[in-house]
């Protein structure tokens, strides 16, 4: 089953924001993860994640590609043993001389396409995990 995920305003760039299932708005989560380019992990590496929600990631990267160009990525959750290959969208960048998001280097927000069901539950369940703080 693939999960069909919508362009929303978390990527800053005019778009609507990502939502989650219920139609609520998802929040964002730094992450550094190893974003491969291709269904293969040994071919080149893209480079790393900056954050990451249920709708798409931004990544850093001197390589822009335009927006609309469809990249297929494979990434593995750190501390789990899921893998994710899907595709994404390149939604925005933030080039050299005109950063949309100055708080954020040079790279591409991606937005997933077409993601699988069990990925996206890995995903939100990462995410969840991920904004656990501990109270002492």
């Amino acid at each position: 089953m693939v999960a069909t995920v919508h362009p929303v305003d978390e990527f800053g760039s005019g778009e609507r924001g990502f939502d989650d299932v219920a139609g609520k708005k998802s929040d964002r989560v730094d992450a550094r993860i190893a974003i491969f380019e291709g269904p293969y992990q040994k071919t080149l590496v893209l480079n790393y994640s900056v954050n990451v929600s249920p709708g798409g990631l931004f990544i850093e990267s001197s390589e822009i590609r335009p927006v609309d160009t469809l990249l297929t990525l494979k990434f593995r959750l750190t501390r789990y043993d899921t893998v994710i290959c899907c595709q994404a969208r390149v939604a925005w960048t933030n080039e050299p001389g005109a950063l949309k998001k100055p708080e954020l280097p040079v790279g591409m927000g991606l937005s997933f396409v077409g993601l699988r069901l069990s990925d996206l539950h890995a995903l939100r369940s990462f995410l969840e995990r991920s904004r656990i703080v501990p109270v002492w």
